[in-house]
């Protein structure tokens, strides 16, 4: 094949492309690489390139000359509207856009924008491959020049919805390797993976520490649903393997050899993380006292090495916890030390436990918190593609994620030839990220596949190609069906409404449900309470969310039942104890009152005992919002409630977060405020918070002010 490179005048880009399809229909893959990259590993770049165009994508290689990120993603959007551009992949030292003024766009990342730059700003390809978003380059960072930094304007969209699905193949830390090395081997690799053209059959999800409050119902419902989004497990002709980490003391042995499975197709890792750790374990259940004492010298011995005064501290807990002295008399002997550091090490997977690790499975999930810090020199989902072993893609997070997501919606579109790129880009987050080849698929296990694949690309306002997928038997490709048809008008709320409250297949009913909770008024709250009821653990817990940020007094008898309710899984439990809280005082503790009264026994005079606490907490949050007027009340103080609102979404005391931007001179709290406005997406006042904002912003001095009050009107309306 003849390569021919093409430096365009005045641009910023090299080209090089491969014209090569096996279908009608032009599809467009583009390969962003750094100039070095390209010098070093032009022959195994070439073969990645022959390797999707055997996918039927024509492939485009753009040379990333001078290290900006606009020049990208002015290259990609004209792609996108040309030449029916459908993902990329970023190879090497592509820059970094680090956004800010953006945390809503994420699940739960949510840090002072004070803090240093590097640490508040969110790493995010969805400037490359969202472009209704609109951003302002700030600046380039000065001790990282691959970081640049931009905030989101409140001009363009307020909500995630990427045209292109980008990924990213980035090699971590490696001693004794070069990045050039890495990348060669890596790609070899993946033109073998997508050579082998493996089914799906062989699927594990694992359940770390602390996840979804280690619900039982959580993960029975989960594979539950599982079997019902993939055909090959609901026939019994695949297999679904579950690890918990209660399994053993160290589950980390366990779970990496599951990972090396020669046959093993899929993982799904449910657990906590961080840039450089799989967080898995937590002291062991043990029924031997031996144990339990050893856990608790432990312990102590661990709370003492941590302390500023390790003498004051050693004889705290003496005192305060009678704890003998011979348990924590050894905190600094060095065997001691050196015994403790290897047993919390044992606890979770490190970047220096995957240096040798040979994952076989071709895609794992990382649904973890920073697993996907892919701006950082080292990374853990780096570790699992960059190796001998079979893995080619992984999806994880960039900065912390939310653990009430739905990280499975629609992942059995992949047994039917879907790219990981096409399915991924229905779930994209600002945080979210993939980690490796974007346009890896499995074989699809039904003639034809290949055509949703496509349609999933390209066919995004084809309401009759979409309106025939609904008699697809297909639960995964019913449920996209209705998403996209949603998305285009084609579908009514209450025809959603129908398939939520009548559909077989939970997965179908919890997308219907998503897609009514930008319903208003009374169809919005029937939604929310069949979803409170609903057998479907994941729905139940989506909609005791929906009913904690809709707030309306209608659904707050409902949050009460299930707080107060015996048999409310801990999930959905966690869920409702907040929302409850936000309701005004007075009616949150008559429906207290109401719900329990007439009913004994243990459970409820437990729940009865708990009033006076719980009044409490009402009280305290009455007081933080007359706090606001009150000018002797400090502002740090003041900033903690109003930060809090992005949490709460309280609705009960709006009259007086009004009367605080218009009457308050304290800049910096009023521009919060207007920013927390915008986190009311789904209450049921979000038409007094529209019309306020409107209004303050036409008569508004302060320009921050005014534009957060702007971004936040296009938030609510989006």
């Amino acid at each position: 094949m003849k390569i021919n490179k093409i430096v365009l005048a005045l641009s910023l880009i090299a080209m090089v492309s491969f014209h090569v399809s096996s279908q009608n229909h032009k599809r467009l893959f583009a390969i962003v690489v750094d100039p070095a990259v390209l010098e070093n590993c032009a022959p195994s770049i070439d073969a990645y390139a022959k390797s999707v165009q055997a996918d039927g994508l024509e492939t485009l290689i753009i040379v990333d000359k001078w290290q900006v990120p606009d020049s990208i993603r002015t290259q990609l959007n004209k792609l996108y509207l040309k030449s029916n551009l459908e993902g990329a992949v970023f190879i090497g030292d592509i820059p970094v856009p680090m956004v800010r003024d953006a945390q809503h766009l994420t699940t739960a990342f949510k840090m002072d924008q004070r803090r240093p730059w590097d640490q508040s700003s969110i790493p995010s390809d969805r400037y490359y491959d969202d472009f209704d978003l609109k951003f302002e380059y700030l600046k380039q960072d000065s001790l990282q020049p691959l970081l640049h930094y931009y905030s989101l304007l409140p001009e363009g969209a307020q909500s995630v919805q990427s045209e292109i699905y980008t990924a990213r193949i980035k090699p971590p830390k490696y001693e004794g390797k070069n990045r050039f090395e890495l990348i060669d081997s890596y790609l070899k690799k993946v033109v073998k993976e997508k050579a082998a053209a493996r089914k799906i059959s062989q699927i594990t999800f694992f359940a770390g520490n602390g996840y979804h409050s280690n619900s039982l119902v959580a993960r029975i419902d989960e594979r539950f649903s599982l079997t019902n989004q993939f055909s090959v497990l609901s026939n019994g002709k695949g297999k679904l393997n579950y690890i918990d980490h209660t399994y053993d003391e160290f589950v980390k042995g366990r779970l990496m050899a599951e990972l090396e499975r020669e046959d093993l197709d899929l993982a799904i890792l449910h657990h906590h993380g961080a840039e450089d750790t799989q967080y898995l374990n937590a002291s062991p259940y043990s029924i031997m006292t031996d144990k339990w004492l050893e856990m608790s010298r432990k312990f102590f011995r661990s709370k003492i090495r941590s302390a500023k005064d390790t003498t004051a501290s050693k004889q705290y807990y003496i005192e305060k916890y009678n704890v003998p002295e011979s348990w924590v008399s050894n905190a600094f002997d060095p065997a001691i030390m050196l015994q403790d550091s290897l047993s919390d090490a044992a606890m979770d997977i490190h970047i220096d436990d995957l240096k040798n690790f040979t994952p076989r499975v071709p895609f794992v999930m990382l649904d973890a918190c920073f697993n996907g810090s892919f701006h950082l020199e080292d990374y853990i989902s780096g570790h699992y593609i960059f190796n001998p072993g079979g893995t080619v893609v992984v999806k994880a997070n960039s900065v912390n994620t939310l653990q009430d997501i739905w990280s499975n919606q629609l992942i059995g579109l992949l047994e039917l030839g879907v790219s990981v790129g096409n399915w991924a880009k229905e779930q994209f987050t600002l945080e979210s990220h993939l980690i490796g080849d974007p346009t890896y698929m499995y074989a699809a296990n039904r003639e034809g596949a290949d055509n949703l694949n496509y349609a999933l690309a390209h066919k995004n306002n084809d309401s009759a190609y979409w309106k025939q997928l609904l008699k697809d038997n297909h639960p995964e490709v019913k449920a996209l069906a209705i998403k996209r048809l949603a998305r285009q008008g084609g579908i009514s709320p209450q025809q959603l409404f129908e398939i939520q409250t009548g559909d077989p297949s939970p997965t179908v009913r919890l997308m219907a449900f998503r897609l009514l909770q930008k319903s208003e008024g009374e169809l919005a709250v029937a939604s929310i309470r069949a979803g409170l009821n609903d057998d479907y653990e994941l729905l139940n817990r989506f909609a005791a969310i929906g009913a904690s940020d809709n707030q309306s007094p209608l659904l707050l008898g409902d949050l009460t039942r299930l707080r107060l309710a015996p048999g409310t899984s801990q999930r959905v439990s966690f869920q409702v104890k907040s929302g409850v809280e936000q309701y005004e005082k007075e009616a949150a503790l008559a429906a207290f009152d109401k719900y329990l009264e007439g009913k004994t026994g243990l459970w409820y005079e437990a729940r009865k005992a708990e009033r006076s606490t719980y009044e409490r907490v009402l009280t305290s949050k009455e007081n933080d919002m007359k706090e606001l007027l009150d000018p002797a009340v400090e502002a740090r103080n003041k900033r903690f409630t109003i930060t809090a609102l992005r949490n709460s979404q309280q609705a009960a005391y709006l009259d007086t977060l009004f009367r605080f931007m218009k009457e308050s001179d304290d800049q910096t709290l009023r521009q919060l405020l207007a920013e927390a406005f915008g986190w009311y997406t789904h209450s049921w006042r979000k038409q007094e918070i529209i019309a306020f904002c409107k209004a303050q912003a036409e008569v508004e001095k302060d320009q921050a002010v005014k534009k957060e009050l702007l971004r936040t009107v296009r938030r609510l309306t989006d």
